[in-house]
C-alpha cells in the first residue's frame, strides 16, 4: 500500500467539483490586504468563493491570546456554514494577500441548496471534508516534525513560487514558538530551499526538496 505524504493526505479531502450552476449568480469582489471580509458582531449576508489571495480566520481570547483556526485561499469558501445554520458568533478574519473572490447572496444560495440536491450535497460534503481536514491537522504535531509541517504549509500557501505568510501567524496556527518557526525557516534557507527577498517575502528555490520534507514523520 502506498504511503501518502502529509500534503497529499490533506489535499485528498478537497476533491469535490463545484456544480457549475453555483457560479451563475456570483459577483466579482476584491478585498485588499488588512481588510476584514466579515465584520464582528454582524450577521453574514454574503458567502464567498476565493479565486486568489489568502486570509486568516482567528479568535482573540479574553486572556489576550489568539488562536488562528485556519487560513483560506484559492478554491476555498468563506461563510458556507451560514447556508445550513445561523452563525451568531462571527470569527475574526483578516486579509493577508489581496483576495479576488466571487460574492454570493446567502439567501439566494440557500434557496439553491433547497431546490438542487446536487448543490446541497456539494456544500455538505465540502463542510464535512473541511472539518475532517481540520481534525487531521490537530493530530499532525504528534506524528510530524515542524520541518515537515512547515514544508507542507509553504507548499500549500506559496503563490507562483513566493511565500509570505507572517511567522507570527504560522506559530499561532501550529501552536509552536515564533523562534522555532524562524529556526526552521533559516534551516530551509541554508538548505537552499528558500531565499529571502526584500521585506518578508521568500522565494521557493527548491520545491522538490520541500515536497520530500513534507512527508517525513518524526
Amino acid at each position: 500500500m502506498r504511503n501518502f505524504t502529509l500534503g497529499e493526505k490533506i489535499d485528498m479531502f478537497f476533491q469535490h467539483e463545484v456544480p457549475t450552476v453555483v457560479f451563475e449568480n456570483g459577483k466579482k469582489r476584491i478585498f485588499r490586504k488588512n481588510d476584514h471580509i466579515y465584520k464582528i458582531n454582524s450577521s453574514p449576508i454574503y458567502c464567498y468563493f476565493i479565486l486568489s489571495g489568502t486570509a486568516k480566520i482567528y479568535i482573540d481570547h479574553k486572556n489576550g491570546r489568539r488562536s488562528i483556526l485556519d487560513f483560506i485561499g484559492e478554491n476555498d469558501w468563506l461563510g458556507e456554514l451560514s447556508l445550513f445554520c445561523d452563525e451568531s458568533d462571527i470569527k475574526e478574519n483578516k486579509v493577508l494577500q489581496d483576495i479576488e473572490c466571487l460574492e454570493f447572496d446567502i439567501d439566494e444560495l440557500r434557496k439553491l441548496c433547497e431546490e438542487n440536491a446536487k448543490v446541497s450535497f456539494y456544500f455538505a460534503s465540502y463542510i464535512a471534508d473541511k472539518l475532517l481536514a481540520r481534525s487531521y491537522r490537530m493530530s499532525e504535531s504528534l506524528n510530524y516534525s515542524l520541518n515537515s509541517r512547515l514544508a507542507a504549509f509553504i507548499l500549500q500557501y506559496q503563490r507562483g513560487g513566493v511565500y509570505n505568510i507572517p511567522h507570527t501567524d504560522v506559530s499561532e496556527y501550529m501552536n509552536v514558538s515564533y523562534r522555532h518557526v524562524l529556526y526552521v525557516i533559516q534551516q530551509f534557507g541554508e538548505l537552499g530551499i528558500l531565499k529571502k527577498e526584500k521585506g518578508k517575502e521568500y522565494v521557493v528555490s527548491d520545491i522538490e526538496k520541500l515536497k520530500e520534507l513534507q512527508g517525513r514523520a518524526k
